[in-house]
C-alpha cells in the first residue's frame, strides 16, 4: 500500500510538472475555446490566462511574424478582462511598443495605453503617453484622435458637453 501511494505521488508530481511545461502555443490552443461561451459571455479568468499565453508566445518567439499580433491580442484581452488590473494592460502595451516600435499596431498600443491611464484617472501619465505618441507617430491615422484625447484628458463629461454646446 505504501509503495502504491509513493508511486501515485510520483505520478501526480510528474503530471503537474508536465502541465507547467506547456508551451505558449499549447496554452493558446487550450484556452481560446474557453474564453467565449455559447451565450456570448466571456470567461474572464480564461481570458486573463489567454492574454498571458499570448505574451508568453511573443517572448518565446520574438522573430515570429505573428508575435506582434499575439501581443496586441493580449492587450485587447487584458483591457477587456483585467479591468481590476489596469497596470497589466499598461505593461503589455509597453512590451508591444518597446519590442515592435515600427509595427503597424504599435501606435494603437500606445493610444490604448494612454486611454487606460485616463480611465484610472492618471491624467499626468495619460498626457505624457499622448505627447510621446505624437512625437513617435506624428503621421499616424490616430494622431488626430490622440490630439483630441490630449486636449480633453481630465475634463469631465459634463464639461466636454458644455464646451461642445458652446462651439
Amino acid at each position: 500500500m505504501k509503495r502504491l501511494l509513493t508511486l501515485l505521488s510520483i505520478l501526480v508530481v510528474v503530471f503537474l510538472a508536465s502541465c507547467n511545461n506547456e508551451s505558449a502555443s499549447e496554452k493558446i490552443a487550450r484556452l481560446e475555446p474557453l474564453v467565449f461561451a455559447a451565450d456570448g459571455t466571456v470567461n474572464k479568468e480564461a481570458g486573463a490566462e489567454l492574454a498571458d499565453a499570448y505574451v508568453q508566445y511573443a517572448k518565446e518567439n520574438p522573430q515570429d511574424e505573428m508575435s506582434p499580433d499575439m501581443i496586441f491580442k493580449a492587450l485587447d484581452f487584458s483591457v477587456n478582462v483585467n479591468v481590476d488590473n489596469p497596470q497589466k494592460s499598461i505593461e503589455i502595451a509597453d512590451f508591444m511598443i518597446e519590442a515592435y516600435p515600427q509595427h503597424a499596431l504599435a501606435p494603437m498600443a500606445m493610444f490604448i495605453k494612454g486611454f487606460v491611464y485616463e480611465t484610472i484617472s492618471d491624467i499626468p501619465n495619460a498626457k505624457e503617453t499622448y505627447r510621446v505618441f505624437l512625437e513617435k507617430y506624428p503621421d499616424s491615422p490616430l494622431a488626430q484622435d490622440v490630439k483630441a484625447s490630449l486636449k480633453n484628458a481630465g475634463i469631465s463629461l459634463d464639461e466636454l458637453v458644455r464646451q461642445f454646446e458652446e462651439e
